[in-house]
């Protein structure tokens, strides 16, 4: 019989999935493969362990490198300490007979940093009240030394501050007149050497870049800087004069009233006599506009005319111009610059010479502007009126000359010709002439017997320096 559901079929071997080429290569090398994923991971844990070990090394090496310099400072410290203790002695005394002993110790411990900058120019400030030149031997070899601190040493004399000198009390600082020259030699001297190669921050010049700082101290930094522009300009050295003033606002400002005082008066040709009175011109010029602008207050005005009433000669009437426009601004933004001018010339803290050159080529010229109305000028605050009458009583008025041929008498006969004229003018306004005779006998009576608190500022009677220095105004 045959089977009903018909004949079997065999069913078929289904067929192995082929590997791929990686697979087959893992299946091969499998133990291969295992090793070497072994000794990777064993070669990476290895380098982790001994680059921790490196840092570990290397931070005990730090530790220790660290600790080793703490125990050197220490030790340096003790023995500076040491050091310090045994020449203190030495250093705390005074007087011109130890100052031979002051100086070696001294320089000794400064050249080798044992004292504290701020300490070394204490000590060589002190050394310089009796040897100014060993004091400047010493400030020279102290790195890092604080040039506010030398500035703060700086002394005006008599001479610097008004332009004169007189037996008063106000005068007596003048002792320290040499440690004073020595300082600002010393500005020169590192001026010439850094010049261009340090940042204006550090070195003398971080003195002029706070504008502010200038214009609280224009005539101590003027003085201080004195030597090194005076130096320049006499040696027409115009490119260094335009770096020094370029680093601030301050340094132009210390150069404008430096400069002004600068000529020589040597004889020159004409082109180079172009070219500096060129270069007096801009600087005229810039010092006009500040005087007069916002960043320059009534404090900042009156302590610049007070540098330009002590070289009123020397600035050969740069000043002038700046002057008469001052006497003539409102007194709200000037009054305080009008009354050092009216203090100076009350106190005779000024140049006898300066101050007939002031009444001449300022007071009186804008006075007669005034009061003759000339330019509109007659619409003024009366008070302006009444302050430039005011100094005309403060100052002697101009002697008739000797007739004899030149130019100086022709200058006098001018001079006496004018006060003349505007003493005319102040006569025909009783108004005016009250106020003239009454600042007159007050000025009078103040000069022979001052204020307690103004005679060591009075040089009204005062000995002068100078045999031909008038020594009491009597209006």
């Amino acid at each position: 019989m045959s089977d009903p559901q018909g004949p079997k079929t065999a069913t078929p071997t289904p067929a192995k999935p082929e590997h791929s080429k990686l697979g087959q290569f893992i299946q091969s090398y499998s133990s291969f493969l295992s090793s070497f994923v072994i000794g990777v991971a064993g070669l990476v844990a290895t380098s982790i362990w001994q680059y921790r070990q490196s840092e570990s090394t290397r931070a005990q090496a730090a530790s220790d490198q660290a600790m080793t310099k703490a125990k050197a400072d220490n030790e340096w410290r003790i023995a500076r300490a040491d050091i310090l203790s045994k020449n203190l002695d030495v250093l705390s005394t005074q007087g011109e007979n130890t100052a031979d002993r002051r100086f070696g110790v001294l320089l000794s411990l400064t050249r080798a940093e044992i004292l504290d900058p701020e300490l070394a120019v204490s000590y060589a400030l002190e050394l310089g009240k009796d040897n100014a030149t060993y004091m400047r031997t010493v400030l020279a070899n102290t790195r890092d030394k604080s040039y506010f601190q030398l500035a703060q040493a700086y002394e005006l004399t008599c001479i610097e501050r008004f332009g004169v000198e007189k037996d008063a009390e106000v005068c007596k600082g003048d002792k320290l007149s040499d440690r004073s020259e020595a300082i600002s030699q010393l500005i020169q001297d590192e001026l010439e050497t850094t010049v261009g190669k340090t940042s204006s921050r550090n070195g003398p010049m971080s003195l002029l870049l706070d504008e502010d700082d200038v214009q609280d101290l224009p005539s101590k930094l003027a003085w201080l800087f004195e030597p090194y522009l005076q130096d320049l300009y006499s040696r027409r050295r115009w490119r260094e004069i335009e770096h020094f003033e370029s680093h601030s606002t301050g340094a132009r400002l210390v150069s404008a009233l430096v400069l002004a005082t600068a000529r020589t008066g040597e004889l020159v040709g004409e082109a180079e006599a172009k070219q500096t009175e060129e270069f007096h011109t801009q600087r005229r010029r810039w010092l006009s506009t500040y005087l007069m602008g916002k960043s320059c207050g009534p404090e900042c005005r009156a302590r610049l005319v007070d540098f330009m009433l002590s070289t009123v000669r020397e600035s050969d009437g740069d000043y002038n111009d700046m002057l008469k426009a001052l006497l003539l601004r409102p007194r709200n933004e000037v009054a305080r610059a009008v009354n050092q001018i009216h203090m100076r010339l009350l106190w005779c803290q000024i140049d006898g010479k300066d101050r007939d050159l002031l009444r001449d080529t300022v007071i009186v010229p804008t006075a007669t502007e005034v009061l003759s109305n000339q330019k509109g000028l007659a619409k003024l605050d009366a008070a302006i009126t009444e302050d430039l009458v005011g100094l005309l009583a403060l100052v002697d008025p101009p002697v008739a000359p000797t007739p004899t041929p030149g130019d100086a008498t022709q200058v006098a006969t001018t001079a006496v010709t004018a006060w003349e004229s505007l003493l005319a003018l102040v006569k025909a306004d009783p108004a005016l002439g009250k106020v003239f005779t009454t600042r007159y006998s007050r000025a009078r009576r103040q000069r022979i017997k001052p204020p307690g608190m103004v005679k060591k500022f009075n040089f009204c009677g005062a000995a002068a320096s100078d045999p031909n220095e008038t020594t009491l105004l009597t209006p």
